[in-house]
């Protein structure tokens, strides 16, 4: 048998060469830190998502850095969902600032992440915002601490309701009270329409969360 004349360019006789091994860079994802700043709206939010159920050291700092220049409302959700998921006082913490924010649907997603928060994580830091000089502040803690399942809720409802000198904070406490069903603190709700007396915000809130507890 005469000999076969190679082809010009023919892979030479062995074992095949292994293909190459994809390029770990190559994929997005490869560092979800630095995935959330990619421009690629998707890629931002599976880095945030898969942060939110593997958060390495430095995670809630790099949610939070991005949610504060974030514009895409996917993305955002996405960041607002890892923090709550992580549930660390870091996480509860790191969203306290967007609370005094313009942005109201901003400012309800952090709420909502809060209260999704186990409740001896988030209590602790919305407390001391019960102190702030901000009433807008005030108020949004006692919407966040109305929201949650926690033993010392109706307590520090009634203390607002009894001391907070804004009659809108006093307000919100009355109506974060009904909606939570703590008639415990009924009390609190007669001081304070003896606090406002000519107030007839107070008077009818108040009226209706009463009758609310006492089945009309």
């Amino acid at each position: 048998m005469g000999l076969v004349k190679k082809k010009a360019g023919a892979a030479p006789s062995g074992p095949a060469a292994p293909d190459a091994q994809a390029d770990p860079l190559a994929d997005p994802l490869a560092d979800p830190l630095a995935a959330l700043e990619d421009a690629d709206a998707s890629v931002r939010r599976d880095a945030a998502h898969g942060l939110g159920h593997a958060a390495p050291p430095g995670a809630v700092a790099a949610l939070a850095r991005r949610l504060e220049a974030e514009g895409d409302a996917g993305v955002r959700e996405a960041i607002l969902t890892a923090l709550a998921r992580i549930a660390t006082g870091e996480a509860a913490a790191a969203l306290l600032p967007f609370l005094d924010r313009e942005d109201a649907a901003l400012r309800n997603g952090v709420l909502e992440s809060l209260q999704q928060m186990p409740a001896e994580v988030a209590a602790p830091a919305l407390l001391p915002l019960l102190g702030h000089a901000d009433p807008d502040l005030r108020i949004f803690a006692v919407q966040g601490l109305g929201g949650l399942a926690h033993p010392g809720r109706a307590d520090w409802l009634a203390a607002v309701m009894e001391r907070d000198a804004d009659v809108n904070v006093g307000l919100a406490a009355v109506e974060a009270l009904a909606e939570a069903g703590s008639p415990e603190a009924l009390s609190s709700l007669e001081t304070l329409a003896r606090r406002f007396p000519d107030d007839p915000f107070v008077a009818f809130a108040v009226d209706a969360a009463r009758s609310s507890f006492r089945g009309g």
